[in-house]
């Protein structure tokens, strides 16, 4: 009989050598952040469960209320700090480390436990040209190789606004996901007659350069937030391109965003972007973070 494992598969244990690099690099980033003005703070790892389920771990406490644990920092320390935002003086940069934990299928190999550095400003509007360059920098403070990495581009709902201006229609129920999943045989098929501009839909679900679809879908002035970034990782010399379905952008994005991936593993090493965080009872600010 084969023992059961102390721990889930695909959670983080390191030791040795592995350790000492790990708290290296969260040492070099942290410092990096706190000397360009971002004050480090501690985030719990467990909160109050909202209404809506978040995709993660939850389990009743002994007073019988519904815990969630952390898988997000940036939805998180809106939560946590945005009494303090009531009152403070703006920009508010804070930065943070520490793990999240999002539930994977087995059959995907996808780690659960993720560790992470990042950063929020809040109060900064149209910030993420700034972040994605911090971000860069921070990843070269861990001693990633940038040349083996590629930069993505993307913008909040831009793929929802594809969709419909392609199919001549708002997407019913399932198309969306069929697009960002880019399985246009199915798509196509559900879809029955297509008009005019589906061929560009398709263009754009396959990554090909927005010169080829952007006009007849009508997003030219839409990509030109996006510009910038490209540009930026353009000048540092990695692959950037832009991305009309990204996975990866919180729901909470409601501006541009970005991904950092291995060229040859395709693995996420970062991912930020720009979008609002509730002020306490007052208002709304724009803000842009990564990690």
């Amino acid at each position: 009989m084969i023992a059961p494992a102390p721990v889930p598969a695909g959670v983080l244990s390191l030791s040795g050598a592995a350790a000492r690099r790990q708290h290296q690099a969260e040492r070099r980033c942290l410092d990096r952040l706190q000397e360009r003005g971002f004050e480090l703070v501690y985030l719990p790892v467990l909160e109050y469960a909202g209404a809506q389920p978040t995709g993660g771990y939850r389990f009743v406490d002994p007073t019988g209320r519904v815990v969630a644990v952390r898988t997000d920092f940036t939805p998180l320390a809106a939560r946590v700090l945005a009494r303090h935002l009531e009152d403070a003086a703006l920009p508010v940069r804070v930065c943070y480390a520490g793990e999240v934990v999002r539930p994977q299928p087995t059959r995907l190999r996808r780690l659960p436990e993720l560790y992470q550095v990042g950063f929020e400003s809040y109060g900064v509007a149209g910030g993420g040209e700034e972040a994605l360059e911090l971000t860069l920098d921070l990843l070269a403070e861990a001693e990633v190789p940038l040349g083996r990495c590629a930069v993505t581009v993307s913008l909040a709902q831009l793929t929802t606004t594809l969709l419909a201006r392609g199919l001549g229609r708002p997407p019913r129920e399932g198309e969306l996901e069929l697009a960002l999943a880019r399985d246009v045989d199915a798509l196509r098929e559900g879809v029955g007659e297509v008009g005019d501009r589906f061929p560009a839909l398709v263009a754009a679900l396959w990554g090909e350069s927005p010169e080829s679809w952007a006009k007849a879908l009508g997003v030219e002035a839409e990509l030109k937030a996006a510009a910038p970034l490209l540009a930026l990782a353009q000048r540092l010399g990695l692959a950037a391109s832009f991305d009309a379905a990204p996975r990866l952008a919180g729901a909470y994005y409601d501006g541009v965003a970005f991904a950092v991936w291995g060229r040859s593993t395709r693995a996420v090493l970062a991912a930020g972007g720009e979008y609002r965080v509730e002020r306490g009872t007052r208002d709304s600010l724009p803000a842009v973070g990564a990690s």
